[in-house]
């Protein structure tokens, strides 16, 4: 078995779960964005220096794949339409109630300055560690955490201000 191979075996799982809920639980465009980014992975391979965990590159490498597909119009496009279909709808179920909550909650994170996004995204989304976040971002833990902490306040109390949620 090639390493690669290994590797993709290894963390496609998490790397899913991380992109799925990156995209609002949509398992179509996850799968589209898995692929996309083991694709990019494989052809950089040979540029990772091991400097942090595989998990966390491939994050990285995620992170990116997701949000130049958010930069895209079709995205766009896609996401008010799901969301104005889901008002429209008389009988709201749980998963529509997730997808609203994150839309919000990425709503306000586009306000945030982007060391503080991607800090959030990578400890909410990915469930990475302080510690493969600082490296990721070249700085100390200890700062990763308090922006992390700070932003998730400003989080909280904006989705009960705009949004009327109680986190």
């Amino acid at each position: 078995m090639d390493i690669f191979e290994e590797i993709y075996i290894a963390y496609k799982d998490d790397i899913y779960r991380f992109i799925y809920k990156l995209t609002g639980y949509d398992s179509a465009l996850s799968e589209e964005l898995l692929s996309e980014t083991f694709f990019r992975a494989f052809v950089s391979f040979g540029n990772f220096k091991g400097l942090c965990e595989i998990k966390t590159w491939l994050c990285q490498i995620a992170k990116n794949t997701y949000s130049g597909y958010v930069r895209s119009e079709i995205r766009k496009k896609r996401l008010f339409s799901k969301f104005e279909k889901a008002e429209k709808a008389e009988d709201f179920t749980e998963d529509i109630e997730n997808k609203e909550l994150l839309f919000c909650i990425q709503s306000i994170l586009k306000g945030c300055d982007k060391k503080a996004r991607d800090i959030v995204q990578y400890r909410m989304f990915a469930g990475l560690k302080f510690k493969e976040i600082a490296s990721i971002l070249d700085m100390k833990e200890t700062t990763a955490k308090v922006i992390f902490y700070r932003t998730r306040a400003v989080i909280q109390i904006q989705l009960k201000e705009k949004f009327g949620y109680e986190v």
